[in-house]
């Protein structure tokens, strides 16, 4: 039976404990994900230990992912976007080995194989609680410093709060690829959530054509069983109270962030979001990848190659 075959999104197989260390291989669904999501990364590198297991935070269960390399030279931990799990993110994980780097990986609540009504959230505070609860659950582990971090779209939003908000020294430098503050159209956005928030529970989701693969764009709207297919409204509340409170955060001057943005990118408003961040960040540094659309982690092959480059250039840089 195939992973698309054994997976209800509304009925997960139970983790076990990430304290366990178990590897993914050994838990019973293991090898179909790792072949679903072409993740298996021990083929390319056999001195990987992958292994897989739940945390508790917020009420939830969350599954986190560990990746470790003898003589790591640092760990990247991996915050996915909206809609996302952490194994549509196979290249990012890939490029983090390829460079001697252990990785951290997590599907955000409501996501993945995270517990909770899929893509909902009451509050984004509640994604920052998940994250300090990641760095905690991960602080007995031998992994290689300093600590990195990638992120996309939402998982940007929420790196961004725990940097300005108390966390700052917590990673060394944060790659923010194709961040959210507010999403593109947000002025309807903002008006429809007011208007049906007390009408409807959800949204059907629009797939977006949000990336220049194609075959990426396919799998998810056809054969990805861990794909949300309705926007609840509780997400786009949560995100309306978020913003103030964002804009609201002190500046972090000593925090080195290096913000990736592409240009043809219409799910978040991206001229609006990138003077707030580098207001946030004084010391950032920008790429701005001509055509490219959002979901810049799996973009097409080009585009990825001015994602990496621009990685090479600053996440290792003095480590």
């Amino acid at each position: 039976m195939t992973w698309q075959q054994s997976i209800d999104q509304f009925n997960l197989p139970l983790l076990p404990p990430f304290a366990e260390e178990v590897a993914i291989t050994d838990w019973p669904q293991g090898r179909d994900y790792l072949h679903c999501y072409d993740s298996d990364f021990a083929e390319t590198y056999p001195d990987v230990r992958h292994t897989i297991g739940r945390i508790d935070s917020a009420s939830y269960n969350i599954a986190v992912q560990c990746l470790r390399r003898p003589n790591a030279r640092a760990t990247v931990f991996v915050f996915h976007g909206y809609y996302d799990h952490v194994g549509l993110y196979n290249n990012v994980i890939h490029y983090c080995l390829k460079h001697g780097c252990d990785v951290v990986a997590y599907d955000l609540p409501g996501h993945g194989l995270s517990s909770g009504e899929r893509a909902a959230i009451d509050s984004f505070h509640t994604y920052r609680q998940v994250l300090r609860d990641v760095l905690g659950a991960v602080a007995d582990i031998d992994l290689a410093k300093p600590f990195l971090a990638m992120a996309q779209s939402t998982g940007c939003a929420i790196l961004m709060s725990h940097l300005l908000d108390g966390g700052s020294d917590d990673f060394a430098r944060s790659v923010l690829m194709a961040p959210l503050v507010r999403p593109a159209a947000w002025g309807w956005g903002r008006s429809a959530h007011a208007l049906l928030k007390h009408l409807i529970h959800s949204l059907p989701r629009r797939f977006a054509d949000n990336s220049d693969d194609q075959a990426f764009l396919e799998f998810l709207r056809h054969r990805d069983p861990l794909q949300p297919r309705r926007l609840p409204v509780s997400w786009v509340g949560a995100l309306k109270a978020w913003l103030p409170w964002f804009h609201a955060l002190a500046p972090q001057p000593d925090c080195k962030v290096l913000i990736l943005q592409g240009d043809n990118d219409d799910t978040v408003d991206w001229r609006y979001n990138l003077p707030v961040i580098r207001d946030k960040f004084p010391a950032y540094r920008e790429v701005a990848i001509p055509g490219a659309r959002h979901h810049l982690v799996k973009e097409g092959e080009s585009y990825r190659a001015k994602v990496w480059s621009a990685c090479d250039g600053f996440l290792l840089e003095g480590i």
